[in-house]
């Protein structure tokens, strides 16, 4: 694995069941297509203007301009080169898996440039730092301010890149993913001629925040499958990649993703982009040691339509912790939901990096038609090389709501006041439970496995209605 510092800046909202949504009638713009395939670098260059496929919904493209820091001159053409050049990338890594669709960008109406909104700043280029929680939010505002009074520049769709110039000043500036919004600089260097780059990683930079902007969240190549033949993930260390020209590719899991994204429709789905969901999803998983294979079942219920099965296997490795910039090294897999909206397919540990004692997060998501993505997560570790699921596996209990407070793993059994006392767990002391996968966990207001009772088959972050309430737990094997 590279080093973090190394790799792109972090996807900072998780994407989820709460995303934007919005409606656009804007008319389809009609494009010749050029097959980028016979195109040299030398061809496809800042000073050519290559044909490129517009869609119902694109891409906004907004350069924001700093008081004291204009934008270059040439940006609209050099930047129509290189968009055209990322388009192509996506169309030929999304065709490897089935998926015939292209990023839609806006065609401004005077040229045959794409369109590019530019925004004045309210400040100069010292007012954006990198920092996302200010120069983030600030930007949006003024952004958003701007749209209010000049609707008709924009697409109507929830993804925007942000483009800012280099700062002269030397300090750092947005570079990073937030929501659906993603930001980037621009120097004389970001072209497709300058691709690969020795000196700098912004143009794989560039790419892989979009990619984020566009609902992607980190991936890693499988170790056996992908790795040695495909290259590098873009939205694992493909910045790097990406830059110096090496072997980089969307993983399956990518492609399904942005098969369902609003700006890679052409003509738009009749489903409203990413509009929520009432979902549940059970998941479970066996371990065949003859094998080397998890094989993974379950089943879920969605009131709309489901696509895809997605499985993101994420290692916590040397205590690096879980969650958004901690998941560059999860690998993935797609699988179809089964008759009767079931969970079926086979994960070989063959494909895993990691698979000594590391602790684990199986994220099972439900891609749905929308475009919108419900994640479940499951605990699970490895110990001495054998995933520790199902009888082997074990549920944390913790004090305090969201996983906080002391925190008690207690393996498959069953455990009485006292049982848990003696563990370490205070009698009516229960608000939040990591369950592990493979195992489910009853919770009793009463010793001895009385009174009433709650079923928990995955995680909660907190308990409710029997928050602070179990005096006696059992812990079951599925």
């Amino acid at each position: 694995m590279k080093n973090k510092k190394q790799l792109c800046m972090a996807l900072l909202c998780t994407i989820s069941s709460g995303l934007l949504m919005s409606s656009c009638k804007k008319a389809q713009v009609a494009e010749p297509e050029t097959n980028y395939a016979t195109l040299t670098k030398s061809k496809l260059s800042s000073t050519t203007t290559p044909s490129f496929v517009t869609n119902t919904k694109n891409l906004n493209i907004v350069m924001f301009v700093p008081t004291d820091n204009p934008a270059l001159p040439d940006y609209k053409t050099r930047l129509t080169a290189l968009f055209t050049h990322f388009q192509n990338w996506f169309h030929t890594e999304m065709l490897r898996y089935g998926y015939d669709k292209y990023l839609g960008l806006a065609k401004e109406d005077s040229t045959n440039l794409i369109k590019f909104i530019e925004i004045p700043a309210a400040g100069p280029q010292a007012d954006y730092p990198y920092d996302s929680s200010i120069s983030g939010s600030k930007i949006l505002n003024e952004i958003n301010a701007y749209k209010a009074t000049h609707a008709s520049e924009f697409s109507n769709s929830s993804h925007m890149l942000i483009l800012l110039p280099q700062r002269t000043d030397g300090g750092g500036q947005p570079f990073y993913g937030l929501g659906k919004n993603c930001f980037a600089l621009d120097n004389a260097n970001m072209a497709v001629d300058k691709i690969p780059n020795p000196n700098s990683n912004y143009l794989g930079g560039m790419l892989h925040e979009l990619g984020h902007g566009l609902n992607l969240p980190h991936d890693h190549a499988k170790y056996a499958s992908e790795e040695p033949t495909l290259g590098t993930s873009l939205m694992g260390s493909g910045n790097v990649s990406f830059s110096k020209g090496q072997p980089t590719f969307l993983t399956e899991v990518d492609a399904a993703i942005l098969n369902r994204n609003e700006v890679f429709q052409n003509p738009l789905p009749i489903e409203i982009p990413y509009e929520s969901a009432t979902t549940t999803i059970n998941a479970n998983a066996t371990f065949n040691s003859s094998t080397q294979v998890f094989n993974l079942s379950g089943s879920f219920t969605s009131n709309k339509d489901v696509s895809d099965i997605l499985i993101y296997m994420d290692p916590n490795v040397n205590n690096e912790g879980t969650g958004v910039n901690k998941d560059y090294n999860a690998v993935t897999w797609r699988f179809t939901p089964g008759t009767g909206n079931t969970i079926t397919g086979s994960i070989p540990l063959s494909e895993l990096y990691y698979k000594n004692n590391e602790p684990y997060e199986l994220k099972a998501k439900l891609l749905l038609k929308n475009g919108n993505v419900i994640t479940q997560t499951y605990t699970f570790s490895f110990l001495n090389g054998v995933p520790q699921i199902g009888a082997n596996g074990s549920a944390k209990f913790c004090q305090n709501a969201s996983y906080g407070g002391y925190g008690v793993s207690l393996p498959v059994g069953q455990y009485t006041t006292a049982d848990l006392i003696s563990r370490g767990i205070s009698n009516n002391d229960v608000s939040s439970v990591n369950v592990g996968l493979g195992v489910k966990v009853i919770l009793y207001d009463g010793d001895n496995f009385t009174g009433s009772s709650i079923e928990l088959t995955s995680s909660s972050s907190y308990l409710s209605t029997f928050n602070d309430k179990a005096s006696s737990i059992k812990v079951i094997a599925l």
